[in-house]
């Protein structure tokens, strides 16, 4: 119905963190389903990729992980490094690009205070 059941201080400005995640899976599902990617396709991972902090699964610069790995780890390890695979994977080489799709997107669902910079919900002074 739209109606809010719940809120407290609802226009405090934080960090997305796991929602960004949430936004990331959404965005790799959608193109799934459309056949702009396959859970079998490979991605490879970049040097800003491998360099994520924590939590992560430790992939190396240069090595490759499939859609599916991608997935998988954003749910059971929130894996900030494949998180920003996917994102520059989704975002044709360019996590920042991702990051604005992502915007686009959450505008598209109503959330329109909402602004991504990564993949992974970690801090950007922006």
């Amino acid at each position: 119905s739209g109606a809010v059941l719940s809120q407290q201080d609802p226009d405090l400005r934080r960090y997305p963190a796991s929602l960004t995640k949430l936004m990331t899976l959404y965005l790799t599902f959608k193109a799934v389903r459309t056949g702009q990617v396959t859970l079998d396709q490979v991605m490879p991972v970049s040097a800003h990729a491998a360099s994520m902090e924590p939590s992560k699964l430790g992939l190396r610069a240069g090595s490759h992980l499939t859609v599916e790995q991608g997935v998988l780890a954003l749910v059971t390890k929130s894996a900030n490094d494949a998180a920003c695979a996917l994102g520059e994977f989704l975002g044709g080489g360019d996590e920042t690009r991702f990051a604005a799709m992502m915007t686009r997107e959450a505008g598209r669902l109503g959330m329109y205070d909402t602004v991504f910079r990564n993949a992974s919900g970690l801090p950007n002074p922006e």
